[in-house]
């Protein structure tokens, strides 16, 4: 195929997104599929959505005209599942603009799309060994190949939040895996294609933007990618050729990961949009958009260029760029205030740390009413309460029972092993019954890491044996059970 040949089609690409995409803006106000700027937009007034819509509608128009033409020969069918794929993306991005989808129903869609193209051959069969060779996947295809797809989609999604950013890096990605793909014209079409439609909407789209491509244009744009890109890898088994589609994807995909991390770590849902991305830490140190868009367009042609180097050398010096770059990235967004690495480990170690000490006192838990359960003794009572609050770290414990109990507790504990001059928080929780003060329990903790973990847990284990040993009640099992009124319990971590 002819540079006359993919010029037509570049050509044909980029005049129908330019004709399309100015018809979403009324289209998109009608609708109600706007972004107003507000919370963490970084535009103001208000912006039509649809944009990606058009400019996928004028990618699968030329696309369709050059199956018709036979320009893919044995490749028809291949391309077919991508399209297909790419159009269920594009539906579901296009709902989500107008009604707004769930994370999984999402999720759903996009995996669906992804066993669609799988079922159509294109599939991560190998990967490439650093000793020479390639390590065959078998039943993991499937998963890892649907795993790729799903991430490169969402990690493209994210970064759309400036003027230009999405588009102009589909580009890039798309330049890249067009000057990798060697002879494979078929290849190379489709991402010419592709190119002339971003480049298409990209003359309404660069700052100050008109319209917006919306999630219809971010996770089609991914999607594809993602798809062509394990295309673009099967051509050799060389570790630098197989490592190029991680090298093309390095500035969304390390978008993605801290803003995965960064959302784990502060306990928020992974799926909550943030103001914390390159392109806002950028904007937050002065810069204007097109300035932040430049800077950006111009680590992804070093990206390009890096790919590039890798495939003409084929050698596994490729990992030594790839350190050099995650360096580079890392020092980069620690300048910017992105991530502050050292709090972000600390806070994953600590977060794993909490999370076995609660799986530790649930057991505790469970297997104290379970002892308590069998025993039934006062005696025995005892010596369970006294295992379990001594394993669970309290300095002291006691239990009254009302009005038995008002001067000598049913149960009292103190820990040999914390010392008098400690720092605890202590705690008084009263019991009550049908409006009835039955009894209380008091507890003090030293200040530590932990605090009163797992307390609402703990404390319906002892307010369910208040009610089982308080004098009077053992024969009201059918009675409406013990309620724990206390605000304390808001202090449990």
């Amino acid at each position: 195929m002819g540079i006359s040949q993919y010029f037509s089609y570049f050509a044909a690409a980029l005049l129908l997104s330019a004709i399309l995409v100015p018809l979403m803006r009324p289209l998109a106000f009608r609708l109600g599929a706007v972004d107003r700027g507000e919370g963490r937009r970084v535009h103001t007034g208000i912006i039509p959505r649809l944009g990606g819509i058009a400019f996928f509608m004028a990618f699968f128009v030329v696309s369709a005209f050059s199956l018709y033409r036979g320009t893919w020969d044995g490749f028809h069918n291949t391309f077919v599942g991508v399209l297909l794929g790419s159009a269920i993306i594009a539906l579901l991005g296009f709902y989500d603009d107008l009604k707004g989808a769930r994370v999984s129903h999402k999720l759903l869609a996009e995996v669906l799309a992804a066993v669609i193209i799988y079922a159509w051959g294109i599939r991560i069969d190998f990967i490439a060994s650093p000793l020479g060779g390639k390590i065959l996947l078998g039943w993991l295809s499937l998963p890892v190949t649907v795993l790729w797809i799903i991430v490169i989609t969402n990690a493209i999604n994210l970064i759309d939040g400036l003027d230009g950013l999405a588009a102009g890096t589909g580009i890039f990605i798309a330049a890249t895996f067009f000057f990798i793909s060697g002879a494979d014209t078929h290849l190379q079409l489709s991402f010419v294609i592709l190119v002339g439609a971003l480049g298409g909407f990209l003359i309404y789209n660069f700052p100050p933007a008109s319209i917006f491509m919306g999630d219809s244009g971010s996770l089609f744009i991914g999607f594809f990618l993602g798809a062509m890109s394990i295309l673009s890898s099967h051509k050799s088994t060389a570790l630098a050729v197989v490592m190029v589609p991680i090298i093309a994807f390095s500035l969304p995909l390390l978008d993605m990961v801290y803003a995965v991390l960064r959302r784990y770590y502060r306990g928020l849902p992974l799926g909550e949009p943030d103001r914390e991305h390159i392109h806002h830490k950028l904007l937050e140190k002065g810069f204007s958009k097109k300035t932040v868009l430049v800077v950006i367009y111009a680590l992804n042609v070093a990206v390009m260029l890096m790919a590039l180097l890798f495939i003409s050398r084929q050698v596994n010096g490729a990992f030594i760029g790839v350190v050099f770059m995650m360096v580079f990235a890392a020092v980069g967004l620690r300048l910017l205030g992105y991530v502050k690495f050292i709090p972000i480990v600390r806070e994953l170690k600590q977060n794993f740390e909490l999370n076995r000490k609660r799986k530790y006192f649930n057991y505790l838990i469970r297997r104290f009413s379970h002892g308590v359960g069998r025993n039934g003794t006062i005696g025995e009572v005892r010596r369970e309460l006294t295992t379990l609050v001594h394993e669970y770290g309290l300095s002291t414990a006691r239990i009254y029972f009302y009005p038995y109990d008002h001067v000598r507790p049913f149960f009292e504990y103190r820990n040999p092993d914390k010392q008098e001059d400690g720092k605890p928080i202590a705690l008084t929780l009263p019991i009550v019954d049908r409006g009835n003060y039955i009894g209380s329990i008091e507890i003090t903790k030293e200040m530590d890491g932990e605090y009163f973990l797992c307390l609402s847990e703990l404390l319906n284990a002892l307010c369910m044996l208040m009610h089982r040993y308080i004098p009077g009640y053992q024969e009201t099992a059918a009675a409406p059970g013990l309620q724990l009124i206390t605000p304390a319990m808001n202090n449990e971590r």
